[in-house]
C-alpha cells in the first residue's frame, strides 16, 4: 500500500514512518503546509514533497497517515476519505461528538476505510490483561504524564485541540472500553490549570463502568514522565509496567494475591505500530466497515469532563 503523511509530526518520523516500511508498504508523498522551504529530515529524502491539498488529490496514494494537531483531524480526515483515500488518523479523531458523527457518515458513504490510530490493543501485554484470569476486575488506576512541551507545541493551545486530556486522556478511557466496554458515568473530575498556557496541565477522573468496575485515572502535560496502569480484581491483581510506549521488550507483574512482587511476565520483542499498520492495511484491502464505537465512548466521556470542569467543549 502506498501512504501519504500529512504534516511533520515526530510520532510520523519516530513511528510510524518506520512501521509503514517495516510491514512492507511505501510512504512515498509528504504533505507540508510551506513544502521546499526548509530541509527535509533523512527519514523523507527519499520522497515526494508537496502541499496538503496537492497530497490528498494525488492519485498515487492508496492511504493516508493523518497526525496533524488535533483540531485538523477531522477536515483533513475527511477531505481523504472524499479524495478515495483510506485513512489512519491519529487520536483523538474528533474533539467533539458532532464532529465525530460529520466524519462517521463521510466514512460508511466514501468506500474507504477509516481507523483511529490507537496502537495499544494491538501490543501482546494488552491482549494477556484482558485474558487472565484474576476474577472479576473491580478497579483500574491509570497513571500517564510527561513533561512541559515546548511553546509552539499544539498541546500548549486550547484552539487547536491541546491539554492532556485530549492528548492522553483517550488513553485511560480506552482502558475502560478494553477492560469493561459500555459506556461509563463521570462520577467526579478535578483539573489542575496550566500558569502559562490556557489548557489544563493535569486530570484526575473516576468513571464508573456498566458492569460496576471504577477506572480512576490522572493523566498530565506538566510532570515527570510516568506510565502504569494497575488493575484490582476479586482474586488477584495485575500491573503493566509501561501500558502506552513499552519498549520493544516489557514486562508485567500478577498475583492471585499477597504483598510481594507477583510473578513477572515478559512480552516477546514486538512493534505495536508496525502491527497497528498491519491490522489497517488488512481491513482497508478487505473493504472493512470502520468501527467508531470506541472513538464514540471517548470523545463523548472526555467532553462530559470538560463539561464538570468548566473546560470549553470545542
Amino acid at each position: 500500500m502506498r501512504f501519504g503523511i500529512l504534516g511533520e509530526a515526530k510520532i510520523a518520523r519516530k513511528w510510524l514512518v518506520p512501521a509503514i516500511i517495516e510491514a512492507g508498504h511505501e510512504v512515498t508523498h509528504l504533505g507540508r503546509r510551506n513544502p521546499c522551504q526548509e530541509a527535509l529530515p533523512e527519514i523523507y529524502q527519499d520522497i515526494i514533497e508537496t502541499d496538503y491539498e496537492s497530497l490528498l488529490a494525488e492519485p498515487a496514494i492508496d492511504a493516508i497517515y493523518n497526525p496533524l494537531p488535533n483540531h485538523l483531524h477531522v477536515p483533513y480526515s475527511i477531505a481523504a476519505l472524499q479524495s478515495g483515500k483510506h485513512v489512519l488518523c491519529e487520536k483523538p479523531v474528533a474533539l467533539n461528538i458532532k464532529e465525530l458523527k460529520q466524519l462517521e457518515t463521510v466514512a460508511s458513504r466514501s468506500g474507504c476505510y477509516f481507523q483511529e490510530a490507537f496502537m495499544i490493543p494491538h501490543h501482546p501485554q494488552w491482549q494477556w490483561l484482558q485474558k487472565l484470569d484474576i476474577g472479576k476486575i473491580q478497579s483500574a488506576h491509570f497513571i500517564f504524564s510527561y513533561p512541559q512541551q515546548p511553546s509552539g507545541n499544539f498541546r500548549n493551545r486550547s484552539t487547536d485541540g491541546g491539554g492532556p486530556l485530549y492528548d492522553i486522556g483517550c488513553y485511560a478511557i480506552l482502558t475502560g472500553c478494553l477492560l469493561f466496554g459500555g459506556i461509563p458515568e463521570v462520577i467526579s473530575a478535578v483539573a489542575i490549570m496550566s500558569d502559562k498556557y490556557d489548557v489544563e496541565k493535569q486530570v484526575d477522573a473516576v468513571l464508573r463502568w456498566p458492569n460496576g468496575a471504577i477506572l480512576n485515572f490522572t493523566i498530565s502535560g506538566d510532570a515527570a514522565l510516568c506510565q502504569t496502569l494497575h488493575v484490582l480484581a476479586s482474586n488477584g491483581w495485575a500491573k503493566l509496567d509501561v501500558p502506552v510506549n513499552p519498549p520493544e521488550i516489557t514486562h508485567a507483574h500478577w498475583s492471585t494475591g499477597g504483598l510481594e512482587k507477583g510473578t513477572k511476565v515478559s512480552f516477546p520483542k514486538c512493534n505495536q505500530y508496525r502491527l497497528m499498520v498491519d491490522d489497517f492495511v488488512t481491513r482497508a484491502n478487505s473493504n472493512t466497515s470502520a468501527d467508531f464505537s470506541h472513538s464514540k465512548v471517548v470523545i463523548q466521556v472526555i467532553n462530559e469532563i470538560q463539561q464538570k470542569l468548566g473546560l470549553v467543549c470545542k
